[in-house]
Order: structure tokens, then C-alpha cells, then sequence
């Protein structure tokens, strides 16, 4: 069971930098009569955290309320799924840039005369943001490969279950599988219509 102590420290790592000032405004702003003091009194472990001021917290920390009695090792997996979820969200808005920028590109190229089109410009354009991910993925997953490998390093260090570790690096190498197969299947495509044309 966990103690004021640990509530006061996991809602000082779950707030994450929201200033104490701005926690206690939030939850007075949903009817609790909370100060910048009762953060602080409830983050030393002075003061017990009652079950509707945890639900509070739940809605303007927007998180689960059980997260408060986590243990460290939990709030520490929780932070790990949430950085991995800003990433992707990151990766889905970099993406959007990266075709908005392709896309510009591709229309500057064709506003041109053909004479001055760049080298290799249908290559340029036409390779995707989809593209770019699966190489790095691919670069990723070579060098976790060469580290394993090498010594054995992930397994020494997550012996306790691999579950979660080959279930991921097995979907990994399938897409990378995939894309290589569909890049193949298209490059067959292209020979035949080029060999058509003659």
C-alpha cells in the first residue's frame, strides 16, 4: 500500500513540470479548495490525499488517479509509454511536413522547363516519408541485430522475459520484410512497362 510519502512523490514526477501555483488554480477551478501550500503539504507526505481530490487530480493531470499509488518502477514504465506515444505523435507530424515539403517540391520541379529539372528529380520526389521511416526502422533493427549479436547484450540485460522485446522486433523485420517485397513487386512493374515501351 502505498504511503503519503510516495502519493506525494509520484504526483511531484506526474505533474511534470506544471508549477505547483498552476496545479492548485486547476483544482480549485473544479471546486477543491486547494492552495499552492496544499500541494506542497500533499507532495511532502504532510498531508493524506483524499479519494475525490486523487480523482481531481485524475482529470487535470489527465491521467488514471491509480497512477498516484504506482510504484516507482510503474510511474517509471508509465513515463516510458508516454514519451513513446509524444514520439509518435511526433513521427505522424513530421510525416504530414515531410508531404506538404515533397509535395511543394514536386510542383516547383514541374513549373520548370524540363532541360532544368535536377538529376534523378522523379527519384527525389517520389520517395516517401514512408520510405524514409522503414529506413531508419531497417537501420535500427540492423544495429540492435549487430549489439545482440556482438555479446549478447540484450539478452543479459532483459533475461527475465524477451515476450514484449521479440514480439516487437519481429514486427519490425515483417514490415521491413513487406516493404522490401513491395519495392521488389514495383521495380518488376517498371521493368515490364519500360520493356513494353520498346
Amino acid at each position: 500500500m502505498a504511503t503519503d510519502e510516495q502519493i506525494g512523490t509520484n504526483l511531484t514526477r506526474i505533474r511534470n513540470g506544471m508549477s505547483q501555483k498552476d496545479l492548485a488554480e486547476a483544482m480549485r477551478a473544479r471546486g477543491f479548495k486547494w492552495s499552492q501550500a496544499t500541494v506542497w503539504s500533499v507532495e511532502k507526505g504532510e498531508r493524506p490525499l483524499r479519494l475525490t481530490e486523487a480523482e481531481g487530480l485524475g482529470v487535470v493531470l489527465r491521467i488514471n488517479p491509480d497512477l498516484l499509488l504506482a510504484t516507482p518502477q510503474e510511474l517509471d514504465l508509465h513515463a516510458e509509454v508516454v514519451d513513446f506515444a509524444n514520439l509518435l505523435d511526433e513521427i505522424a507530424e513530421l510525416a504530414g511536413v515531410a508531404f506538404d515539403a515533397q509535395l511543394r517540391l514536386a510542383r516547383a520541379i514541374d513549373d520548370r522547363p524540363e532541360s532544368e529539372w535536377p538529376k534523378d528529380s522523379l527519384t527525389i520526389v517520389t520517395r516517401s516519408a514512408i520510405d524514409a521511416a522503414l529506413d531508419g526502422l531497417a537501420r535500427a533493427e540492423a544495429n540492435q541485430r549487430g549489439i545482440s549479436e556482438a555479446g549478447g547484450w540484450l539478452n543479459r540485460t532483459h533475461a527475465a522475459s524477451s515476450v514484449h522485446t521479440d514480439a516487437f522486433l519481429a514486427r519490425v523485420r515483417e514490415v521491413i520484410e513487406e516493404a522490401k517485397r513491395d519495392r521488389g513487386d514495383r521495380a518488376e512493374e517498371d521493368d515490364g512497362i519500360d520493356q513494353a515501351e520498346n
